[in-house]
């Protein structure tokens, strides 16, 4: 067996090239967002809340939540490698710790970059590994979930290093070591599962019956004990008796697992009810009948780069380029390449890609959030992107066979218009991406330091909310509870216990309920999480006389005309009014299950 040096020494002038262009391709997309913490937004502040308990010795807790509740929802690794951080700096402050998160997710990136061209290039010559490794790198979640604290990418790092490890013609150790990493998988990802699924699959296509017995034995122990602990946590006396009424309702998605949530027709919208196995089956199949697009997405470039596109060619010409469904056809031509390639990998006899690919994107078409295929679907890139080489090599290879007729060269066009296009695709997207959607960042810091760097897609929403903190940071007392739609970041943020407003439509009860918590200050807001207006507005106009506006973003333009902005703070009234403390009298005779009962949704018919 060579070694290491010997097989570098080995390599030719061209794959070593190759090596430093990627390298440099990697520090170029990192050089500019190196500075400030990991982005923490979103589902990162959970991630970073989780490790701050384990550090902290208190388990693992939503520290943000009204009595430090267990937490059930996400497996435990990612947090762990947080606490990590933590304990090795000796500090939860998420300022310090996020910058070393940052540095950590750059080695990542590095890393999995280098491990996604090695895999293309056991399938692939070295122009296509090459062109593959390009398509996953630019591919805007590729870069954009790196840049959260997010466990994505080194799930899409475990999935390649599955496959590497993995060796079909090796029974015993690469077997067990491909096994190994697919459990890690599991632990930082529940999607992990698919990955496990493959590996038993991939046995039992091979007729291997001892072997996928064994393997099933392996994958059912960390399935099982994770669902064990969902299942003890969801028995316990203090998820039965939440801290407030609606702390472990079914659509507090971060605060119930998976199965609660998804149980829901539709988690963000409650009153619709429960999903029956007709509607799962249904949501299933629109979901395939979409997924195309979104894998066509996942290796050129999003559906708005698309559409923008056609805009400023409308413009150009002075008509429209099209319908608007128009950008839809390259996205499902693609998505159909990436199948075919799948197809002719199978075909080639190369099973476990294709089973990983299978399995992985009908788990994510079992889910009932399409707005988030696009990251659902990141860590399976790279095998996309294989897939699609496979096409490209197939379509060339057969244009050699037909080189003395017409359809050769027709062949040899369709394969250079793919690579050319989605080149100048990424790579117009990426210009785009960097120069007007990476943003600058500022507000302040609980010592009052003001901090600033930039993040992706630092959008109004989300400076209008951190701007709204650093109001509450010189108002808000240490018992205050806030409701926000991006309660663990509001959470880091100020240090106060802070909740999600209830998903409840009607006023009167999502009053109740937030008289249940209680909150003291209610933060409305769109474009974040979740739109947190669509079900707190009707509260604060329903009951003028026990909310009081203390800030909004509203504008005064030169003319004094005043514009109510999309962001308002409310503080709740003290004491309260007759007609509300009724409405309290009646509650106290209530336990919290009682109110969150009245709130839930009916069954579906």
């Amino acid at each position: 067996m060579p070694t290491m040096w010997a097989m570098w020494r080995g390599e030719t002038s061209k794959e070593r090239t190759v090596y430093v262009i990627l390298g440099l391709l990697i520090v170029a997309l990192w050089l500019p967002r190196m500075q400030g913490p990991i982005d923490f937004r979103w589902d990162g502040g959970v991630y970073y809340v989780l490790g701050t308990s384990l550090a902290e010795g208190k388990g693992y807790r939503l520290l943000n939540e009204p009595g430090e509740i267990q937490a059930n929802q996400y497996p435990p690794l990612f947090p762990l490698i947080i606490a990590a951080h933590q304990l090795v700096l000796g500090t939860s402050d998420p300022l310090v710790v996020g910058r070393l998160l940052r540095f950590s997710s750059f080695l990542a990136f590095t890393a999995y970059i280098f491990a996604i061209y090695t895999l293309m290039r056991r399938h692939l010559s070295i122009p296509l590994a090459f062109w593959g490794t390009v398509v996953t790198l630019l591919s805007v979640y590729t870069y954009f979930l790196s840049d959260l604290c997010f466990p994505d990418m080194l799930y899409g790092f475990l999935t390649v290093g599955f496959l590497l490890v993995y060796d079909r013609d090796v029974r015993t150790s690469s077997s067990a070591w491909a096994g190994a990493v697919a459990i890690a998988a599991v632990a930082l990802r529940t999607a992990g599962i698919a990955l496990l699924v493959a590996w038993i699959g991939e046995g039992l296509v091979r007729r291997q019956w001892k072997t996928a017995f064994i393997r099933s034995l392996m994958a059912a122990l960390p399935v099982l004990g994770w669902f064990s602990y969902v299942q003890s946590v969801e028995t316990s006396a203090g998820y039965q008796h939440p801290a407030y009424a609606y702390q472990r309702a079914d659509y507090m998605f971060y605060n119930v697992s998976y199965a609660k949530n998804v149980s829901l027709i539709d988690p963000f919208d409650p009153t619709l009810g429960y999903s029956t196995v007709g509607d799962r089956v249904g949501r299933f199949l629109s979901n395939v009948s979409v997924v195309p697009r979104y894998i066509g997405e996942s290796v050129s470039a999003s559906k708005r780069a698309w559409e923008v596109e056609r805009e400023q060619i409308s413009a150009q010409i002075g008509t429209d380029a099209g319908p608007p469904w128009i950008v839809n056809v390259p996205l499902y031509a693609l998505g159909c390449l990436v199948v075919f390639g799948t197809a002719v990998m199978a075909a080639n006899g190369q099973r476990l890609i294709p089973l990983c690919i299978l399995f992985s994107v009908g788990l994510v078409c079992l889910t009932p959030w399409p707005e988030q295929f696009n990251r659902y679907l990141c860590p399976t890139v790279p095998l996309l992107a294989l897939s699609l080489c496979t096409t490209v090599g197939w379509i060339v290879k057969r244009s050699q066979q037909y080189s003395r007729v017409r359809w050769g060269g027709v062949l040899r066009i369709v394969a250079g218009l793919v690579v050319v296009g989605i080149c100048l695709q990424q790579v117009a997207a990426t210009v785009a991406v960097y120069a007007k959607r990476h943003l600058e960042v500022r507000y302040h810091s609980r010592s009052g330091e003001t901090i600033g760097y930039r993040l992706f897609f630092y959008m109004d929403s989300s400076r209008a909310l951190d701007a709204g903190v650093d109001w509450l940071l010189a108002h808000v007392k240490s018992g205050d509870v806030i409701a926000s739609s991006m309660p663990h970041w509001v959470y880091l943020r100020t240090g106060n216990k802070v909740v999600m407003p209830p998903f409840e439509s009607d006023p009167l009860k999502a009053q109740q309920l937030l008289e249940s918590v209680p909150v003291t200050y209610l933060i409305l807001d769109e474009g974040l999480a979740i739109d947190s207006q669509r079900f707190t507005k009707g509260v604060v106009e329903r009951f003028p006389e026990r909310w009081k506006r203390v800030y909004s973003d509203d504008v005064t333009t030169e003319t004094g005309v005043r514009h109510e902005g999309a962001f308002a703070i409310y503080e709740r009234i003290h004491p309260e009014p007759a007609a509300v403390q009724s409405e309290r009298d009646t509650m106290t005779h209530r336990t919290p299950q009682h109110i969150l009962t009245a709130a839930r949704p009916h069954e579906a018919r």
